[in-house]
């Protein structure tokens, strides 16, 4: 491997998509035949996915996709087009409360493209949690 691939950092930051893939371009001219993607550019590409998506930037990099999404469940980042494991919390409603007495309560979601919602509740509010966070999660 060349002296200037193995001194630079997994992903500058504000490295762009075509810094990355120019990497990999002169990469792939100087390489022996047989030798493996150094980690620093798979580092990089773990980054971009996260960003970007799988698809794209294995696409982009001209990189093996399955090979991308083991090492970006790997590394423990959520990256769009990786389905995540659904985590549920039971919520539990005190009964009904005066309106002097009622409580209030704040739920912020994110979902895996980033989004966020945060919603108020109050009183009678919190019936209609569940289905309200099922729709924002479902959409694509």
């Amino acid at each position: 491997m060349d002296q200037i691939a193995k001194s630079e950092p997994a992903r500058r930051q504000g490295e762009s998509l075509e810094q990355v893939a120019e990497r990999f371009r002169h990469w792939r001219e100087t390489r022996i035949r047989g030798e493996h993607v150094p980690s620093d550019l798979w580092a990089a590409a773990v980054g971009l996915a996260k960003e970007h998506g799988l698809q794209r930037i294995a696409h982009a990099l001209r990189v093996d996709h399955d090979g991308l999404k083991r090492r970006v469940e790997r590394a423990g980042v959520v990256a769009r087009g990786v389905k995540l494991d659904t985590q549920f919390v039971e919520l539990f409603a005190a009964p009904a409360a005066t309106a002097a007495g009622m409580r209030e309560c704040v739920v912020e979601l994110e979902n895996a493209r980033g989004a966020t919602m945060r919603v108020e509740l109050n009183g009678a509010g919190l019936a209609g949690l569940a289905s309200l966070c099922s729709a924002f999660w479902s959409v694509p």
